[in-house]
């Protein structure tokens, strides 16, 4: 390399990547080793890597990742940085991120297959799926349905919820947690606001468990992942205790970024407990957002519509939040997840069968004295201008 060349600004490396999908910077070539050049089944793709490398160095973020796909196909993707902070372990395109709140739609994905194999209806209330527990229910609750609870809209308060003890089964635990969480009134009456909660979808997993007789990880793992080709994703922290061998979570204090190992109870996994690579990740997103197209046989046209279609005058759907950036031209489908020590953001445009995701192990968020989370705004911003400055120099080259 000439010592003297002027190195490409961050939007002119993006511009000349994705005007040519062959075309990898020599910079980026020098930061990954030969097998992570290209993608399995992707040879002509952009690096991100040098694209990345300021917005990660410039925020103290210890890894970021992003990857974009379209009609199936990977277009870009780049991983930088540490796998933890004070060691040198350099992240991957094949490290598993943690997906926090993108987990939802997946088990709103999940939700719609049991749908179509008739083992559950949109409408079934908790007294439908639990009778033998109904009697006990407030009676707000034995009319919450499974699509309000995908929704947020069942009336769920955010106090109470206790799991079951912890040496009982992680079904047992979630049917401790439906049986805690019913005995607190309800905040609305069910289906009429909308009020997110982690706790809508512990209690909708729990539906999903009794009509199939098996834990949510498990029906995830079969009727999700194995024929996803996700071979990558699991649940909980992506790495081994006391080892480096994925990323860990980390929290801010002291003015950086110090490593947590850990992840949210395991009952809470319906809501946000799922871990994978990013490439993974995006043959699910491209499920999505292909409609049931790619690949062919899990979801149909007419379930990916009911997840992606929000109550009238409202902008989350199951899983998904609706929104309309001006790259997109039309609707788009997004989330933000984040387990309190990463953080993960997705964004879909049907229209034009473009997916991406962007992710860091990292995040600000603290809770104040009431117990109240809040301050996530720094990654956040991070996360947004990567995706944003991304899509908007896709979009030019593309076309769209």
């Amino acid at each position: 390399m000439n010592a003297h060349r002027t190195q490409p600004t961050r939007r002119e490396f993006l511009r000349l990547a994705l005007a040519s999908p062959v075309f990898l910077s020599e910079f980026a070539k020098s930061a990954i080793g030969a097998d992570e050049a290209s993608p399995a089944g992707h040879p002509h793709f952009a690096n991100l890597n040098e694209w990345l490398t300021p917005f990660r160095r410039d925020n103290n973020l210890p890894a970021l990742a992003a990857a974009m796909m379209k009609n199936g196909v990977v277009r870009a993707s780049g991983a930088v940085g540490v796998r933890k902070a004070g060691d040198a372990t350099t992240v991957t395109m094949l490290d598993k991120f943690h997906l926090g709140s993108c987990t939802k739609a997946m088990t709103a994905t999940l939700a719609a297959m049991l749908v179509e194999r008739q083992q559950i209806r949109w409408n079934s209330t908790l007294a439908d799926i639990f009778p033998e527990r109904a009697g006990k229910m407030l009676a707000n609750y034995r009319k919450v349905t499974l699509e309000m609870l995908l929704r947020h809209r069942a009336g769920v308060p955010a106090q109470g919820g206790r799991y079951g003890p912890a040496s009982a089964s992680v079904i047992d635990q979630r049917l401790g947690f439906l049986d805690s969480k019913t005995q607190v009134q309800t905040e609305a009456d069910p289906g009429t606001r909308f009020r997110y909660d982690n706790a809508n979808y512990i209690i909708a997993g729990a539906m999903l468990e009794r009509v199939s007789k098996q834990a949510w990880e498990l029906l995830m793992q079969q009727r999700l992942f194995r024929p996803l080709g996700m071979t990558s994703a699991g649940f909980g922290p992506p790495s081994r205790p006391n080892l480096t061998d994925q990323p860990w979570g980390h929290v801010f204090a002291g003015e950086k970024f110090v490593p947590r190992y850990g992840d949210n109870p395991p009952a809470l996994g319906p809501a946000g407990t799922v871990h994978c690579a990013l490439l993974d990740y995006l043959k699910f997103a491209d499920l999505h957002v292909s409609e049931g197209m790619r690949p062919p046989g899990i979801l149909n046209a007419a379930s990916c519509a009911k997840l992606h279609r929000p109550p009238p005058n409202e902008n989350y759907a199951m899983g998904w939040i609706t929104a309309a950036p001006h790259w997109a031209q039309g609707r788009a489908l997004t989330h933000l997840g984040s387990n309190t020590m990463n953080n993960f953001v997705v964004w879909l445009v049907p229209q034009t069968g473009v997916c991406l995701a962007v992710a860091t192990n990292a995040s600000t968020f603290e809770r104040d004295a009431s117990g109240k989370w809040h301050g996530n705004q720094k990654v956040e911003q991070v996360l947004n201008q990567v995706t944003a400055e991304l899509v908007q120099q896709f979009a030019e080259q593309a076309g769209f």
